[in-house]
């Protein structure tokens, strides 16, 4: 076998790296930006108040912030609900969102196997 050196390899093209946009990381990387995609996701539009007692230990300002950046990658947006015929606003998941949670699936069974 035969180590080669980087000047070596400095001929070849660089390789495509597979990695996620950086920015994406940077937004679902946080801690609870993946667990507000799951649930979402998986309960559909929620107000604020149903996430924050929903997520143990989060605080209303990171909660907060966390919904913000999600709304700002396009990942999901306030939606208004009828309850009590009266309109709340509630945050649900863009198209985007729902295909992040669906790409989530898999991961989350494998974590669980």
């Amino acid at each position: 076998m035969s180590l080669r050196t980087p000047e070596a390899n400095a001929s070849e093209p660089p390789l495509d790296c597979p990695c996620p946009p950086q920015g994406l990381v940077e937004v679902v990387g946080k801690k609870w930006a993946l667990c507000v995609v799951t649930l979402l996701g998986k309960h559909g539009p929620q107000r604020f108040g149903t996430l924050q007692r929903s997520l143990p230990g989060v605080s209303p300002a990171t909660l907060t912030s966390t919904l913000r950046q999600l709304s700002l990658e396009g990942i999901l947006s306030t939606v208004p609900v009828l309850r009590d015929r009266r309109a709340h606003g509630s945050y649900g998941l863009t198209p985007k969102g729902v295909e992040l949670y669906r790409s989530l699936l898999p991961f989350s069974r494998w974590l669980r196997s």
